[in-house]
């Protein structure tokens, strides 16, 4: 059931969470844990006025492709050791999947502490991470571009802060993110206290405007870089220069970046990089006909596909073909031959995920039924989030 927000049950959810996650400190006095609570659905099982078991949704603001929608965090996923195996999550899931779709909420996004556990319930790795590690040395050769100049600051800083604001904003009013929050105001505004050691660096042009941004902790063995951005080659190269610069050459630096980065190429010695993929966050569709509305299409034409087996969210299962003409899409349920059909899972990492419609063919995620030469467009997810 749906939780109220009273005392009570804050501190029922924080004893619970605590416990699930062995956190240390009081979560009822935890700042950053209050400010996603108080953001939050919540659900729960409750038996003998004790909670059981307990899932946080929060809903952002997101860019699927060609439309602005919403998107669910889910969060906190958690069962006292006595409710363990009595499928409450499993129960809790299902009540969060219907009430996302009554919301008209088409997708949801979880961190992948359990991959295995969450692909039972449709959620499948869809974005993932690039990390760079290297020393100093490895950005010799790579200057600052002339004019330019670097702010630094914290995100409290008004200065950076509208810098790097600016540039956050440029992709979002772009078509090509696949699956990307939009922060909310109160999720920027925890980065003080959440990350009380990162700084926050703004790189400006030759022409004073905004080009690129990139949050700093300098550790005492390395520098992380959690997060880079930049809306041109300039940008990245000022940030760089500054990290090389400001810090010697046997200091270590780790930079991490959405999986389609191509920031290699700016360095003059790639073997100098070591470069790995992880996985950040899975995602399940709620409403497969609303993502399909969102998609994109490569050239003018149809394309029919058919989603089967989703037990959790059954409104899902059909065929719907999508039409391209110029500009204009359109979307209709058939009873005609897909082109391509395939799982929820599967369609998942299609329309959400890194994998193109050939590659999913390829590793037998989709069966292909009939011949369609037009494909969807492969996207990119330009900034990552953690609830």
């Amino acid at each position: 059931m749906k939780l109220r927000k009273n005392k009570s049950n804050l501190q029922q959810v924080a004893d619970l969470v605590q416990f699930a996650f062995e956190k240390k400190n009081d979560l009822t006095k935890d700042e950053n844990f209050l400010s996603r609570y108080q953001h939050s659905d919540g659900y729960g099982i409750v038996e003998n006025n004790k909670l059981q078991s307990y899932i946080m949704v929060n809903n952002f603001k997101a860019r699927i492709y060609r439309k602005r929608t919403k998107i669910a965090g889910i969060g906190y996923v958690s069962s006292s050791q006595e409710a363990r195996g009595k499928s409450n999550i499993g129960k809790l899931m299902q009540e969060v999947f219907n009430d996302l779709h009554e919301q008209g909420i088409p997708v949801a996004n979880l961190a992948p502490f359990s991959e295995a556990f969450y692909r039972r319930y449709g959620f499948e790795n869809t974005i993932w991470q690039k990390e760079y590690s290297f020393s100093a040395k490895a950005l010799k050769g790579i200057k600052i571009p002339e004019g330019g100049r670097v702010l630094e600051g914290t995100w409290d800083d008004l200065r950076v802060q509208n810098g790097a604001a600016q540039i956050y904003e440029v992709p979002m009013h772009h078509t090509n993110e696949r699956n990307t929050i939009n922060r909310s105001y109160w999720w920027w505004n925890r980065l003080n206290t959440y990350y009380p050691d990162r700084k926050l660096m703004v790189f400006y042009d030759h022409v004073g405007l905004p080009a690129s941004y990139m949050f700093l902790s300098n550790k005492k063995d390395r520098v992380e870089v959690p997060e880079m951005f930049s809306i041109s080659s300039e940008g990245y190269q000022g940030l760089l220069s500054y990290l090389h610069v400001n810090y010697s050459e046997e200091k270590q630096i780790v930079i991490t970046m959405p999986e389609e980065s191509k920031l290699e190429y700016f360095f003059s010695e790639a073997q100098l990089l070591h470069i790995k993929i992880h996985t950040y966050m899975m995602s399940r569709i709620i409403d497969v006909a609303k993502v399909l509305r969102a998609m994109k299409l490569l050239t003018d034409g149809k394309i029919t596909i058919e989603v089967f087996g989703d037990e959790h969210c059954p409104w899902n299962n059909g065929k719907w073909s999508l039409v391209k003409k110029g500009k204009t899409y359109s979307i209709e349920t058939t009873t005609a031959t897909p082109d391509f059909s395939g799982t929820i899972n599967s369609w998942t990492k299609v329309l959400l995920g890194n994998l193109t419609l050939n590659d999913a063919i390829n590793l037998g995620e989709i069966k292909f039924n009939s011949k369609s030469n037009t494909q969807f467009v492969k996207g990119r997810v330009s900034f990552y989030d953690y609830f």
